[in-house]
């Protein structure tokens, strides 16, 4: 990091040499080079359609992204057994601000410059754009917070104008996060919807199923810091109950395609190596509910079958040497791993009815706790194709005491958000259920990871910000608790 003196004697010079250069090309005779130094294929406009499809793959990444699986224990690696054991402690998020949030606040600032908005409309109008490119960046900066915990948000962005960004507090980005989806929202005119948008297609009234679930979904995640029925929490969520989404015809998910250029990721990881399978922590568990989930979210081994005795096995969660051999184990269900079009899972209506069932038991909203328990466990069986739907219902009742079924609720919704990682690994962390062992020796830390460490050039690159992030947070290491997440049982009892 350069020192401010050092800064401001740079900046004296640079002054001084444009000045002369000015000067200079003021004194020179005008000499028109015509279009010597024009590239004929170069976009002389923004293209918004192009920036929003790249912003919303990076939704796509995000919602099949494997990290989250591993550390919920939904699946396990094979042969290489790294990323089970939290190999990685400090992870990249530079790209998401090069990459997707840059292009996102390029098309608010085009379509907010009176010089350039007339131009921008054939791409839906300006409203519409901005909206939809608001609430996309609402989407990834919670992540990146939930993930990181605090981050640079305020100042971010502003490229050479503060290239030293302060690092908001969670609470502080969460509050600006409900502010810019109410904010986008309000602002969705008649007009058409913006040209680009692989989710719904320019369609205005999903946009706002999208914020309005996703602002419920944040509320939730505030239940351990903001509790009362009358407070900060259950007040946004109540706010976005009408708004979300209400059956499961109205899941919000990434369409991928048959095309490599756009098919589900998890087609592409199993056509270079077989190295992932549902892991025992999973399976075990199903069989031990006798879940019939277990059929659809899980293959047969390969042995078993060729042996006439078809089975399930789970992949051992997290083993430092791995001998077993992938055709022992259970691989995740063949209509994920070898279907391209198989969608990202964005938010699915079991999340939101097992969070009506929660908001019921924290007093929050009215309403029957055990019917959007069910509704939940229901939505995830239909999702699925999952059989025995009113057998497994009248085995697992919602129990009357309270702390029993928010238990029962936060590991129905654990087995619903199969091969959701990130949703999964939030609300596990929020609510700690179920009880998680961790990788048998782990490479960082000695726990689940709660948190991800910060990007490796962030110390060297803003050294100030960054040293007083980790002074108000705590360690930059996998053991941090976020902000909300104050009630983990593993770790903060």
């Amino acid at each position: 990091m350069i020192p401010q003196k050092e800064k401001s004697i740079m900046k004296r010079y640079t002054k001084i040499y444009c000045s002369l250069l000015l000067i200079g090309l003021i004194g020179c005779d005008n000499v028109d080079f015509g279009e010597t130094n024009v590239d004929p294929d170069a976009p002389t406009t923004v293209v918004s359609s192009g920036l929003l499809t790249n912003a919303e793959k990076t939704i796509s990444s995000l919602v099949t992204d494997e990290i989250g699986d591993l550390y919920t224990q939904h699946i396990s690696q094979i042969t290489y057994t790294d990323g089970s054991r939290y190999v990685t402690q400090n992870w990249d998020s530079d790209y998401l601000y090069k990459g997707a949030l840059t292009d996102l606040q390029t098309i608010i600032n085009v379509n907010s410059d009176e010089n350039m908005a007339a131009g921008q409309t054939v791409y839906g109008s300006n409203a519409n754009q901005i909206a939809v490119a608001r609430l996309i960046k609402a989407y990834i900066y919670q992540y990146m917070t939930d993930t990181w915990g605090m981050m640079p948000y305020s100042g971010a962005l502003q490229g050479l104008d503060n290239p030293y960004p302060v690092f908001d507090t969670q609470e502080t980005i969460y509050d600006s996060l409900f502010t810019e989806i109410d904010e986008a929202i309000a602002q969705m005119d008649g007009g058409t919807g913006p040209v680009g948008d692989q989710l719904f297609g320019g369609d205005m009234e999903r946009w706002k199923q999208f914020g309005n679930t996703m602002k419920l979904i944040m509320a939730l995640r505030l239940s351990n810091v903001y509790p009362s029925p009358t407070g900060y929490a259950a007040t946004k969520f109540k706010e976005a109950m009408t708004g979300a989404i209400s059956s499961s015809d109205e899941n919000i998910l990434y369409p991928f395609l048959a095309d490599d250029n756009n098919d589900n990721p998890w087609q592409d990881n199993f056509q270079t190596r077989e190295d992932y399978a549902v892991s025992d922590v999973l399976i075990d568990r199903l069989i031990a509910d006798s879940d019939p989930r277990l059929s659809v979210y899980a293959e047969y081994t390969r042995t078993s079958v060729s042996n006439g005795t078809p089975e399930y096995v789970g992949m051992p969660y997290g083993l430092p040497n791995s001998e077993i051999l992938a055709s022992d184990v259970s691989f995740i269900s063949s209509n994920v791993i070898y279907n391209g079009e198989f969608p990202g899972m964005i938010y699915m209506y079991y999340q939101v009815a097992f969070s009506y069932a929660e908001a019921v038991e924290l007093g929050w909203i009215a309403g029957s706790a055990s019917d959007y328990y069910e509704a939940g466990i229901t939505a995830s069986f239909e999702y699925w194709g999952a059989e025995g739907l009113s057998e497994y219902l009248a085995a697992f009742p919602l129990s009357t005491d309270s702390a029993t079924a928010m238990q029962q609720i936060a590991e129905e919704k654990w087995k619903a958000l199969y091969l959701q990682g990130w949703e999964s690994w939030m609300e596990w962390k929020r609510i700690g259920y179920p009880v998680l062992e961790p990788a048998t020796m782990p490479l960082n830390g000695d726990d689940v990871p709660v948190r991800h460490g910060y990007d490796n050039d962030y110390p060297s690159n803003n050294t100030e910000n960054y040293n007083a992030a980790v002074s108000a947070q705590g360690p930059d290491n996998l053991g941090t608790h976020v902000w909300w997440d104050t009630t983990h049982p593993i770790t903060n009892q």
